[in-house]
């Protein structure tokens, strides 16, 4: 597997109907090129907090599992925990795993590299999902860069575990199919309005790709930074933030955005 360590599995421990995972012990090379850092995490136990049990609970892969199954995902040795750092890379072009990550906590931020400068793509949060480009193709490189912006923790399900989990239950395959069409309709949204190449369709885009699971939006940069990104002057950016108020698309109140119409967003 391609991944940017190498792993000493060990199963994880189930007790009663509460999964106990296990963090496993490995050592991480720095995916920087300059550098040849490495880092030894000790095995130790990991009880699942309320949060992270709401996590799995709405992880769209167990949804209809039975729980004898979802059981079996998570004391399968190929079902991992990682802990990041902020700062520290994930995953990058020639390093990646085959695997799908669970954020169980923290802030991703995946970006790709344009005349030399990042370009934020997307921010993973909890709840979120990656890892799906690397899966189930014979592909030697990731589309983009992840970096942990705060300490991070990530449930990761290796590709064979993926595989074994759908030969098993067909519920498993169906729930990972629709994962993809939604990504699929995404995405063709996002191509529509990148296309479309006016302010309004480039907010509107901005914030839901920002905000993929909820509604609620801080965003962690100011609105000289954000223009420049998305390619427009700064009056143009306010100009659309009015226009997206007015048609009762958003709300903006001090720093929070809350969008109001998802539909009326990706329709833009």
């Amino acid at each position: 597997m391609g991944s940017p360590h190498s792993v000493n599995p060990t199963s994880y421990a189930v007790h009663s109907t509460t999964p106990r995972l296990e963090l496993q012990a490995f050592s991480r090379q720095s995916l920087t090129e300059d550098t040849k850092l490495s880092k030894l995490y000790h095995m130790r136990h990991f009880a699942p907090t309320t949060e992270d049990q709401a996590v799995l609970n709405g992880f769209f892969l167990l949804q209809g599992l039975p729980p004898d199954l979802t059981a079996w995902i998570l004391a399968d040795s190929r079902c991992h925990i990682d802990v990041y750092t902020r700062g520290e890379a994930i995953y990058d072009p020639t390093h990646f795993d085959r695997a799908l990550g669970l954020v169980l906590s923290g802030k991703i931020e995946a970006a790709q590299h344009a005349d030399g400068r990042p370009l934020t793509l997307r921010l993973h949060k909890t709840g979120d999902v990656f890892g799906a480009a690397a899966l189930f193709a014979e592909t030697s490189d990731y589309p983009a860069r992840l970096t942990a912006l705060t300490q991070t923790r990530v449930l990761f399900f290796e590709e064979s575990l993926l595989r074994d989990l759908m030969a098993k239950d067909a519920k498993a395959a169906e729930n990972y199919i629709a994962f993809l069409a939604g990504r699929i309709q995404f995405l063709n949204h996002r191509i529509q309005s990148l296309t479309a190449g006016n302010a309004e369709a480039l907010l509107g885009n901005f914030l839901l790709n920002q905000a993929p699971t909820d509604n609620t939006i801080t965003p962690d940069i100011g609105m000289a930074p954000l223009a420049r990104r998305l390619g427009i002057s700064r009056a143009s950016l306010y100009r659309a933030f009015d226009a997206l108020e007015q048609r009762g698309y958003i709300q903006k109140t001090g720093k929070t955005i809350t969008i109001l119409n998802r539909d009326g967003l990706q329709n833009l």
